[in-house]
């Protein structure tokens, strides 16, 4: 079901962005890479306990294991997080929603998936920030500082403003593609919130999850 939210600003005479070939926060590894480069990995991400099963999804490349639950899916930097440190992150979000054209509860939204508003969250896959941006995503995006909260804030947002571009305001697609990657959401055909819904167990269970979230805490009534 599309969500009823302002999609004229998306349709403004702005730039598209190609996101072809860009990937948001997602990792899948390489089926070559030896049992010692994922130990070493994992070693350095402070990882200290590391199920079998886990190992033979990174092995084989299956991006469908889960190895955490919804509330360890990034590790936190330093951050002394308050009540005003989160109500000066919502006024940024305010800010460069309105810029981009975005609906700011969406950009909220994401923002505390991804990171809880946490601007030093690091994912195991080493996605950064408010905005969980991959380093090459953050390059293409002209990023300079992922830990900064209105550079982080200002290419999350281009991003996925650019996601509703390409899926022609569908939220639930964007969503999608943000988790999953847009490479993904094509090869399954999707490009309506009505064709995710009939493929929706295609979809990794993390990004049923994460789209899940957020569109609950859309309606009306969610949290917020």
């Amino acid at each position: 079901m599309k969500m009823s939210l302002p999609i004229q600003p998306y349709l403004s005479a702005m730039n598209r962005y190609d996101l072809s070939e860009s990937e948001p926060a997602s990792y899948v590894p390489s089926a070559e890479m030896p049992f010692s480069e994922v130990l070493q990995a994992e070693l350095a991400n402070g990882q200290r306990v590391i199920r079998a099963e886990q190992i033979l999804a990174e092995l084989d490349g299956s991006t469908d294991w889960d190895f955490t639950d919804a509330s360890d899916t990034y590790t936190t930097g330093s951050s002394s997080q308050t009540p005003q440190n989160v109500q000066g992150i919502l006024d940024k979000i305010s800010q460069v929603a309105r810029s981009y054209g975005v609906d700011e509860n969406l950009v909220r939204e994401v923002v505390r998936a991804e990171s809880n508003f946490n601007p030093n969250a690091v994912s195991r896959a080493g996605a950064k920030g408010l905005m969980q941006l991959m380093d090459a995503t953050a390059k293409s995006l002209h990023v300079r500082n992922v830990y900064n909260p209105d550079d982080n804030l200002a290419g999350g947002t281009k991003y996925l403003r650019g996601l509703l571009d390409r899926y022609d305001g569908n939220v639930k697609v964007a969503l999608a593609a943000y988790n999953a990657g847009p490479g993904r959401i094509s090869r399954l055909g999707i490009d309506t919130d009505d064709e995710l819904e009939q493929k929706y167990e295609l979809l990794p269970q993390e990004t049923q999850r994460y789209v899940d979230k957020i569109m609950k805490r859309l309606e009306p009534g969610g949290t917020s």
